[in-house]
């Protein structure tokens, strides 16, 4: 069966002052088919669907839609021609409700003598939920009421309805990491509208940093680096070290989680957890962190370790147990007061939200956790933040044009390093990373795992939610998994003897 052509493009060629961000890139689009789409941070990915919906326009090059020349100007216009984006970092108006952000700039079906025929547009919004099985959001809710991962559902719904990807004319549909904050049933969930939408003649590009999901929903995998696609491959026989090899130019090994680096905590307890408990989250947590330690939570969502986590951390108050440092019990009433009283710090997993504020630049952006450390005259120094903030630009290889740049325009890799320079210029003693790589692409989750070690080295100890279960056990001393609120195992994890998976999913069931 012969391949409808849904978008051609020729040559196109992306330079930013200094960086050439595509170079010269041909790709074919087929209605009928998922592309993933993979490569490292900075390959040039996002550079290409930005180019494709809009955002941007091409140095060089054509682009062609059902034959077409196809030059959108805007966002809108692309989704008018039939081609959305649901962005990694999402784009809803969080003080509208849901219907409000599904037909936002399609307003005017539903306006009547000037006036916005609610009811009837909450009922239509309604309907576009139900049709990809979301059946827990309400239409008319605001946006800003729910949680991350349920605006990214009402982000992919009105993307889906807005390239009219149901009328079967053939849309292009582009996921940036959507299943980067969803439960493994969003994301099945997810992936049977993917291929129903692709069954109706629809295309959807996929990108993702996990491999293993790439790998279950594409056809065909084109592989990104340094602005060039260096490879486009069916996805038959494939594995994640031959993607791995093409997308870095290196091989996977044993080192992929510097684990010969793994060093043996000191006897010293800095962290102690008594019957540590958050009515209706986790029960009488017993659990001990060293110095020098990296201890691996694990647990399916709901099982507690984000919630524990939160208390630890000063976020949230336990409703019973104790909470020691250094042997000595404390209470925190917010996470600066765990920060200043116990050196306690938390890098949050949704680092443009909540990590980073992208509006300031990396020098004020890494001097945000210790102020007294810039201070002169009681005064901060802007000269001493920008000299600190060199030196960790320089120690963790940060790519930025210079420390003035603001953080929001930098790569998902290069703002998280510049999370760990603010965690390295605070110097506290216990750190809590919650999903340190998620949303980092390969190469950059190997330079993210030396930091940690560097950071254990120290003496330091970390407590890490990983993003996966694989990087949980490769990067702790020991793993404790949670399930219903209750540590139901703690597994050693020396360097030559690692849990197998299927032995801690055990207790994670």
């Amino acid at each position: 069966m012969e391949r409808k052509l849904l978008m051609s493009i020729r040559g196109v060629t992306k330079e930013y002052p200094g960086t050439l961000a595509l170079n010269s890139i041909d790709l074919d689009i087929y209605g009928g088919e998922v592309l993933g789409l993979i490569g490292e941070n900075g390959a040039g990915k996002s550079t290409l669907m930005k180019i494709m919906i809009g955002a941007e326009t091409a140095t060089k090059g054509t682009l062609e839609m059902l034959g077409k020349p196809y030059a959108p100007r805007t966002p809108i216009e692309a989704m008018k021609l039939g081609c959305g984006m649901v962005f990694q970092e999402q784009s809803l108006i969080m003080n509208l409700t849901v219907a409000q952000n599904i037909y936002i700039g399609r307003e005017e079906r539903y306006v009547r003598h000037s006036i916005v025929d609610t009811r009837r547009m909450n009922e239509d919004a309604q309907k576009v939920l139900q049709g990809l099985e979301i059946t827990n959001i309400k239409s008319g809710t605001r946006v800003n009421r729910l949680d991350f991962a349920d605006r990214q559902m009402v982000e992919i719904a009105k993307v889906f309805d807005s390239v009219g990807a149901s009328e079967g004319k053939g849309s292009i549909i582009l996921l940036d990491e959507p299943t980067s904050v969803l439960s493994e049933n969003e994301i099945q969930q997810l992936f049977r509208h993917v291929r129903r939408l692709c069954k109706q003649g629809n295309a959807v590009i996929f990108v993702s940093h996990k491999l293993d999901e790439v790998m279950e929903i594409a056809d065909r995998i084109c592989v990104f680096k340094d602005g060039c696609k260096v490879d486009e491959m069916p996805n038959e026989n494939l594995d994640e070290l031959i993607l791995y090899e093409k997308m870095v130019g290196k091989t996977a090994s044993g080192e992929y989680y510097h684990v010969p680096r793994q060093r043996t905590p000191e006897r010293d307890v800095v962290l102690e957890l008594r019957k540590l408990s958050k009515r209706g989250f986790f029960a009488d947590v017993d659990l001990q962190l060293h110095r020098g330690e990296i201890l691996g939570i694990c647990g399916v969502v709901g099982s507690g370790k984000e919630d524990l986590c939160a208390v630890i951390c000063g976020d949230e108050d336990p409703s019973d147990g104790e909470i020691l440092v250094n042997g000595r019990p404390m209470k925190f009433s917010s996470p600066a007061k765990a920060r200043k009283e116990a050196s306690i710090l938390s890098v949050p997993r949704e680092r443009r939200v909540e990590g980073i504020l992208g509006e300031l630049s990396a020098f004020e952006n890494i001097c945000m956790s210790n102020y007294g450390g810039v201070r002169k005259n009681g005064f901060i120094s802007d000269k001493m933040a920008r000299d600190q903030a060199e030196k960790y630009v320089k120690e963790l290889d940060i790519k930025l044009s210079s420390v003035e740049q603001k953080v929001g325009r930098l790569s998902g890799g290069n703002a998280q390093k510049v999370v760990f320079a603010r965690i390295l210029s605070s110097d506290c003693d216990i750190l809590i990373l919650d999903h340190p790589t998620r949303g980092v692409d390969v190469g950059a989750k190997t330079e993210i795992y030396s930091i940690i070690r560097d950071i254990a080295e120290k003496g330091k100890s970390l407590i890490v939610l990983g993003d996966t279960l694989d990087e949980t056990i490769g990067l702790a001393n020991r793993v404790a998994v949670m399930k219903d609120g209750e540590i139901t195992k703690v597994f050693d994890a020396p360097p030559n003897e690692k849990p197998e998976q299927v032995d801690i999913v055990k207790y994670m069931m």
